[in-house]
């Protein structure tokens, strides 16, 4: 019976060390980016990937996107690796809120393009959006924003 017992044992601790040490948190769907634009522009991704867009000269329009649509990480690593030392003087507002450690994390000049790049792609997917009722209205109205704004 002992040796039965001992050698389950060491099979089971084999098991577990062969998984090794995990090398990235996973996003909650908790989570969620911000992106801010100087024009009004807010975007919010969720950890799932679904996300939400609005203006805020127009707060009575919204869009909801499903989930899957956006993928989160590259924001959450902008951010934690921000040094909001950018020399740009226009700037783009994105924050993290980490469920998890309930913390809030911002970067006043976010560096790169992918702000840019997924406040794009967030416009030219606007029709798979989801709303209640108005998304319809919605769709256009901000549509009308954004190609006055450009």
């Amino acid at each position: 019976m002992t040796i039965r017992y001992f050698a389950s044992l060491i099979l089971a601790f084999a098991f577990l060390n062969c998984s090794g040490p995990a090398t990235a948190v996973p996003l909650t769907d908790l989570d969620y980016v911000e992106v801010k634009d100087h024009t009004g522009w807010v975007l919010r991704i969720h950890g799932d990937g679904g996300g939400s867009l609005t203006h805020k000269q127009l707060p009575a329009h919204h869009l909801h996107y499903p989930a899957a649509t956006f993928a989160p990480g590259p924001g959450r690593r902008i951010t934690r690796n921000c040094r909001g030392k950018n020399e740009s003087p226009v700037c783009v507002r994105l924050r993290f809120y980490d469920a998890l450690a309930d913390e809030l994390i911002q970067c006043t000049c976010a560096p790169g393009t992918w702000t840019t790049t997924v406040m794009e792609q967030a416009i030219r997917e606007m029709e798979y959006a989801v709303d209640a009722g108005g998304s319809e209205l919605s769709c256009r109205v901000l549509r009308r924003q954004w190609i006055a704004s450009r």
